[in-house]
């Protein structure tokens, strides 16, 4: 489980391969997305940096004005799984849109029991 950086969604990892985001807006949790169905148990996950969202018209407001009126939007979180594997998720789609899988030792899978997201962390394309 893990908090998004904008404090407004819940993000589960479950044993059944789904990711599943719940709604802490007004007050209130509420489930608010499942995506898609992703193989193995996820066992850990954690947000991406949000990004900031372009503001449709920023004519007559200030600079000062403009910054506490930043928007910013959640866009991607990364799980790790019982089947050795990394994935990262596009949040807006509910997608997978990379993943990477981890060594085996002797054969057997790898349990990715924890994931971390640096700040500095641009991702173009991961290539397997």
């Amino acid at each position: 489980m893990a908090v998004n950086p904008t404090s407004t969604r819940i993000a589960l990892g479950c044993d059944d391969g789904w990711v599943r985001l719940l709604s802490l807006e007004d007050n209130a949790l509420e489930h608010f997305r499942r995506f898609e169905k992703g193989k193995g148990r996820v066992l850990s996950i954690a947000w991406g940096p949000p990004k900031r969202k372009a503001l449709a018209s920023t004519e007559g407001i200030d600079s000062d004005e403009e910054e506490s009126t930043d928007i910013w939007e959640d866009s991607w979180l990364v799980t790790g799984s019982s089947d050795s594997c990394l994935r990262r998720w596009d949040v807006a789609k509910g997608r997978i849109v990379d993943r990477m899988e981890t060594d085996k030792a002797r054969g057997e899978r790898t349990l990715v029991w924890a994931v971390a997201v640096l700040s500095c962390v641009v991702f173009t394309s991961m290539a397997l």
